[in-house]
C-alpha cells in the first residue's frame, strides 16, 4: 500500500447518513473539512433502488444546516390507506419524494464543495484497530490505499461492510422490498392529487407490510414509484423470496399492470429494534447501518437526523479522546426519532401480524389515526392526549 493518509474521522458510506455526518461535522461542529474523509465503493451519481420519500424531518434538519434540496421532487400532500375497495384519506403535508440517484449525489457533492475529502469509487476493504499513542483505525480501501483515522462512522447501509468486518451481529431479520416505476395511469386517483397510497390488502396474502404508489419525478414529469415492502417478521405463513414477488404481481395486476412488463429492483432493509447496536469502540453506526423504521421500511430522514447526532458525539470524542459512544446511543434512543423507531418496531408486529386486523381497520376508518400517523411520519411528537385518544380508538376497534 501507498503512504498512509491521516484523518480525524473516516466515514464509510456516501449516502444521506454519511453526507449528513460529514456536513454536520464541518458546518455545525467546526471540524476542519480536510480532516474528514468519506469512502464509498460506488461512483456518484449511482443508481439506488428506493421509493425516495423524505419526510419533513429530513428537510428541516438539512434546512437548519443551510442545505437546500434543489433536485426535482414531488410534494407528498397526504395519504390514502387502502384495503380492498375501502379507502381512508387524509390530507396534510408529509415531505417530498425524490430520486435517490440525484438526491444522494447532491448531498455528497455539497460535502465535497465544503472541502471534505470525498472518495467515491473507493470502498472499504479492511479495517484494523490500533491502540496506544496512535489509537484509532487503519482502513485499507478497494484501491489499495491506506487511511488512518481516529474515529470511524459506519454509514454504509443495509449491507454495511463495516459491520461485517467488525463482526457486529444482526439484531433482527432484514426486510425485503421491490420497487419499480411506471407512467401514471387513469386509475391513479391519489397520485393525481399528490397523495401517497399505502395498500394493506396485501396483508391478507400473508405479507407483513404494504404495497405503495408514490408520485415521483422522472424524465421531467410526474410518474409513479410502485413497490412492496415485506417486514419479514416471524409470522409462519408469511411469504419470502419469490413469493413476495408473487404478491406484488397480484397487486400490480389489480392496477392493470403486468409484472412481466416492468423492471423490478430488489433491495433489503435493516430495522432499528431494541437490540440494535449503535456503537463499538471508536465507531458510531449511522443511518441504516444502525437501523430504519420497521413499520414503513423507510429511513432517509432518520439517517439525516442520525448524522446530526453522530457528528455531535464524534466532535466530543475528538476533544476528549474517548473512544466510547454510549452517550450517542442513549441520545439516539431518547430523541423523538429514536423513540419513533422503537415504537415502529413494536407496532410492526401489531399491525402486520396475526393480531393486526383491528389496528389496520382503525387506520382505515379513523381520521384521527391517519392524521396522527402523518404527524408521526413527519417526525413530530404526539401529545399524551392524542396518544390516549388513539389508545381508546384502537380498543374500540377491537369490538367493531
Amino acid at each position: 500500500m501507498r503512504d498512509v493518509a491521516e484523518y480525524d474521522v473516516a466515514i464509510v458510506g456516501g449516502g444521506p447518513a454519511g453526507s449528513s455526518t460529514a456536513l454536520h461535522l464541518v458546518r455545525r461542529e467546526g471540524i476542519r473539512p480536510a480532516r474528514v474523509v468519506v469512502l464509498d465503493k460506488a461512483r456518484f451519481p449511482r443508481d439506488k433502488p428506493c421509493a425516495g420519500a423524505v419526510s419533513q424531518l429530513g428537510l428541516d434538519v438539512l434546512s437548519a444546516l443551510g442545505v437546500a434540496v434543489t433536485v426535482p421532487s414531488v410534494a407528498m400532500k397526504g395519504a390514502r390507506v387502502l384495503q380492498g375497495d375501502a379507502v381512508g384519506e387524509t390530507v396534510g403535508p408529509m415531505g417530498v419524494v425524490i430520486r435517490r440517484t440525484e438526491f444522494d449525489a447532491e448531498l455528497l457533492e455539497t460535502a465535497r464543495r465544503d472541502g471534505v475529502d470525498v472518495r467515491d469509487g473507493e470502498g472499504l476493504r479492511a479495517i484494523r484497530r490500533s491502540d496506544g499513542a496512535r489509537a484509532g483505525f487503519t482502513l485499507e480501501t478497494t484501491l489499495g490505499r491506506a487511511i488512518r483515522a481516529r474515529f470511524v462512522a459506519a454509514a454504509d447501509g443495509a449491507g454495511s461492510t463495516t459491520r461485517k468486518l467488525l463482526g457486529i451481529r444482526e439484531p433482527d431479520r432484514k426486510g425485503h422490498l421491490y420497487v419499480l416505476d411506471t407512467a401514471r395511469l387513469d386509475t391513479d386517483a391519489g397520485i393525481a392529487r399528490g397523495l401517497v397510497d399505502f395498500d394493506l390488502s396485501v396483508v391478507e396474502d400473508g405479507l407483513e407490510g404494504y404495497y405503495w404508489d408514490f408520485p415521483t419525478m422522472l424524465d421531467g414529469g410526474v410518474q409513479v414509484s410502485r413497490g412492496i415492502y415485506h417486514a419479514n417478521l416471524t409470522r409462519p405463513d408469511a411469504p419470502s423470496g419469490d413469493s413476495v414477488k408473487d404478491v406484488l404481481g397480484r397487486a400490480l395486476a389489480r392496477r392493470g399492470i403486468d409484472i412481466a412488463e416492468v423492471k423490478l429492483r430488489p433491495f433489503s432493509t435493516r430495522p432499528f429494534v431494541p437490540r440494535s447496536t449503535g456503537w463499538v469502540k471508536g465507531v458510531v453506526l449511522v443511518g441504516e447501518a444502525y437501523g430504519i423504521d420497521q413499520t414503513t421500511g423507510e429511513g432517509i430522514a432518520q439517517a439525516i437526523e442520525m448524522g446530526r447526532m453522530a457528528a455531535t458525539h464524534l466532535a466530543r470524542a475528538l476533544s476528549s479522546g474517548s473512544p466510547r459512544f454510549e452517550a450517542y446511543e442513549r441520545d439516539v434512543r431518547a430523541s423523538t426519532t429514536g423513540r419513533h423507531l422503537l415504537q415502529s418496531a413494536w407496532m410492526a408486529r401489531r399491525v402486520y401480524g396475526p393480531i393486526g386486523r383491528p389496528a389496520r381497520r382503525f387506520l382505515l376508518r379513523s381520521e384521527l389515526a391517519r392524521s396522527a400517523a402523518i404527524r408521526w411520519y413527519r417526525g413530530e411528537s404526539l401529545s399524551t392526549a392524542t396518544q390516549l385518544r388513539l389508545g381508546l380508538g384502537l380498543a374500540a376497534s377491537l369490538f367493531a
